[in-house]
């Protein structure tokens, strides 16, 4: 350490030149040997000197972002990859459209289930732990839906991969949080999001590519491939982020005391549940995509492109809005700036509907302007319903996944079948969810300042 002045100033790590004058002076007089110092006061100067500041973030590991964005996305990647395989399904396992509609309920269930444990496993033993072993389960379980010789064997398989893919997602988004906080955890989730946002236009048009190349099989030897290749990159390039002395112990009465407490939290239950209404609002299109383009168009590759490409693009242009706004507008400002664009979505919709034919393009340009406004208001939403669990960031990230998929598996099971008949239902469902998300906001808003009084 270099030190200013003159001798008698290098005798303490400079604060002011003064305190340096004192201590040199008290040695001089034999009060103040020069080991160990007996002035408790002086003492302490001394360790506030030399004490390094604790930093406010926590370095991220290169390529940190990508990986965690790839862990969130293979839950919806699962979800929408094998959708144009339906109809090769049906054929070759001799079920029924029925029959294949509920391999999707039953993946989409344990999904929701399991994610309410994922992250209180690893506040207990740590993130890196419970990434590995979903993504190994994972993996297994799409070599059986790969050999799947009924839809039985393939629902098993898909339920299983139901289980263990939600790790990713709600591990996945609280390691951000353990290392980052404020603006620089919100730019994160937002280019997370953006990377996030190409998984619903690429799955489908891989996997319509893929079955219509070499069968729906191929879908599944994809699958078991991406969750190989991600248990490598998690073991090699992936820390452990929640440090021992931050972890809380696994016990069953004391998780389900924990969940109770989370859940009479109004705010973080009604941002939970206004994410899911929100992103519903663009999912059922998602959901009921083989049935709605054949309802407007037909089920053609480009027809699928078409409207995962509107998907993809809206989210990952409301994801960078999102990252340039972080810091600069506030939470409040940039949920309001979202959800007006994604009421000018479902405003639009309702025109296109009453004034125009039916057709590809006019019935999916709304979906652009919706997931557009839904990428930038999803980060700010996320983050502020996370926050209310500041010591319990795996729990709350693991209710908040649940809500959103559970969302995702009413709008499969009752929602979609009733809305993929057509653009104006469909446009009624979009509309009806962002009403919803907006009254969910409206009493979470209303519980805050109740509080605070």
């Amino acid at each position: 350490m270099r030190y200013r002045g003159s001798r008698r100033h290098a005798i303490l790590p400079i604060l002011s030149r003064g305190q340096a004058n004192l201590a040199y002076r008290m040695r001089n007089y034999g009060k103040m040997p020069d080991s160990p110092l007996p002035c408790p006061w002086l003492k302490n100067l001394t360790m506030t000197t030399t004490a390094p500041i604790a930093p406010t973030h926590q370095a991220t590991p290169q390529g940190f972002a990508f990986l965690i964005a790839i862990l969130t996305a293979i839950g919806p990647f699962s979800i929408t990859m094998y959708l144009p395989a339906f109809p090769n399904i049906s054929t070759t396992l001799g079920a029924t459209p029925v029959e294949v509609q509920q391999t999707l309920a039953a993946y989409l269930i344990p999904f929701a289930f399991m994610m309410l444990w994922h992250g209180s496993i690893s506040d207990a033993i740590g993130r890196r732990k419970v990434i590995l072993a979903g993504l190994f389960v994972y993996t297994l379980a799409a070599l059986i839906c790969l050999f799947a010789q009924n839809i039985l064997m393939l629902s098993i398989g898909r339920a299983l991969q139901g289980m263990a893919a939600g790790a990713g997602m709600s591990v996945g988004r609280a390691t951000v949080l353990d290392l980052l906080k404020g603006a620089a955890a919100q730019r994160l989730m937002a280019r997370i999001s953006m990377l996030f946002a190409l998984a619903p236009a690429i799955s489908p048009l891989l996997g319509s590519v893929l079955s219509t190349a070499f069968g729906w099989r191929a879908v599944f030897v994809f699958l078991s491939c991406l969750g190989a290749s991600l248990f490598v990159g998690v073991w090699k390039l992936l820390p452990e982020t929640l440090p021992v002395a931050s972890r809380q112990p696994f016990k069953a009465g004391a998780l389900f005391r924990a969940y109770i407490q989370a859940l009479s939290m109004p705010k973080f239950t009604f941002l939970c549940l206004a994410l899911g209404l929100c992103v519903n609002g663009s999912m059922i299109f998602v959901l009921s995509a083989p049935h709605y383009l054949e309802s407007i168009a037909d089920t053609r590759f480009s027809s699928f492109a078409a409207l995962f490409s509107c998907v993809a693009c809206g989210m990952a242009a409301g994801s960078y809005v999102n990252s340039r706004a972080a810091g600069k507008l506030s939470p409040k400002k940039t949920l309001q700036l979202g959800f007006g664009i994604m009421l000018l979505a479902c405003l639009i919709n309702i025109a296109i509907v009453l004034l125009l034919p039916r057709g590809l393009l006019q019935n999916v340009i709304a979906v652009l302007i919706y997931t557009f406004g839904l990428a930038i208001t999803m980060p700010s939403l996320q983050l502020m319903a996370l926050e209310q669990l500041p010591t319990r960031r795996g729990l709350a990230s693991s209710l908040q996944g649940a809500f959103q998929v559970g969302t995702n598996a009413f709008t499969s099971i009752i929602i979609a079948p009733l809305a993929w008949h057509g653009a104006g239902s469909m446009g009624m469902a979009m509309g009806g969810y962002w009403l919803a998300a907006v009254l969910m906001l409206a009493i979470s808003g209303h519980c805050h300042r109740t509080a605070a009084r």
